[in-house]
């Protein structure tokens, strides 16, 4: 299933994402997640809780640009997931991505004896436990090499 949705990125964001997509002859949704895994697989110390969710800093309109994705229903439930933990927009989670990763990431997909996984997190498992009425949830984006022990879940 496809879900279609929308970023909103600075004009500066969309040609970094243009460029690069150019040069590999990768579209846009796939770097972008591309990009979104690196950010959740290396970026633990960004999780936020008890506040709100942070947007991108304000700019002149002309300066915005609204990118449509086709993201696969995981990828949009993982985009939704890093929105929850690290209380910031899908938009500037992405514009972190790119500042951040993207020179990155073109080296490697120019290289050719690099490859990149965009199913790496395809495998989703969310349960729901309670706990001496406490109800809490176990997130798995991947396949665990190994489970916890059934007591704990």
């Amino acid at each position: 299933m496809i879900i279609e949705s929308t970023v909103h990125v600075h004009v500066t964001i969309k040609n970094m994402l243009d460029r690069v997509a150019a040069l590999t002859g990768s579209s846009r949704t796939f770097l972008i997640i591309l990009l979104m895994q690196r950010v959740m697989h290396l970026n633990s110390n960004m999780l936020k809780t008890f506040t709100r969710v942070k947007y991108q800093d304000r700019d002149v309109k002309e300066n915005w640009h609204r990118l449509h994705i086709a993201f696969r229903e995981y990828e949009y439930e993982y985009c939704q997931d890093m929105r929850k933990f690290f209380k910031m927009s899908v938009s500037y989670i992405l514009a972190y991505a790119v500042r951040m990763y993207l020179d990155a990431l073109l080296c490697e997909l120019l290289d050719s004896d690099e490859s990149t996984d965009n199913y790496y997190y395809r495998n989703y498992i969310i349960i729901k436990k309670t706990l001496k009425k406490a109800i809490y949830w176990q997130i798995y984006w991947g396949i665990p090499h190994a489970f916890p022990p059934l007591s704990l879940l």
